[in-house]
């Protein structure tokens, strides 16, 4: 029995590692997005966003393994230190998508006020200019 929970744990340790690496990617990328949305490279910002969307569903796959373990095994300091760990990852993850969904918030009321600036210009030619008239009629 010893041996299997010892099994246990170290399957759950190494699940918790993979996430936490997964969890720097993502403060990586999260960096990346900042820089793209930042110089206006709104492709790469997409393109960045699609890879984030994969870590997440990865992480999300394997935390749906792990689970039970981490029930069984959420008294164990090991388990508990890398949890902790990858909490704190993934608060900074949160705070950079934050500051991200804020930064494109600015500029999106930029842009909006922008265009209203536009639709405020007149249609026409600033001076009246004479029009032909056809006098044959």
């Amino acid at each position: 029995m010893q041996d299997r929970t010892l099994h246990r744990k170290k399957e759950v340790l190494e699940t918790l590692d993979v996430i936490g690496r997964s969890f720097l990617k993502l403060v990586v990328l999260k960096q990346l997005e900042q820089d793209a949305c930042e110089s206006g490279r709104y492709e790469e910002l997409h393109e960045l966003s699609e890879h984030e969307r994969i870590i997440i569903e990865d992480i999300n796959g394997l935390m749906k393994y792990v689970v039970p373990d981490l029930l069984f095994l959420r008294g164990d300091e090991d388990v508990k230190k890398r949890l902790s760990e990858n909490d704190r990852l993934q608060t900074s993850v949160i705070r950079k998508s934050l500051g991200l969904t804020e930064n494109l918030k600015e500029r999106i009321t930029c842009t909006r006020k922008s265009l209203e600036k536009l639709n405020l210009l007149p249609k026409g030619p600033a001076r009246s200019q004479p029009s032909v008239v056809n006098i044959r009629a």
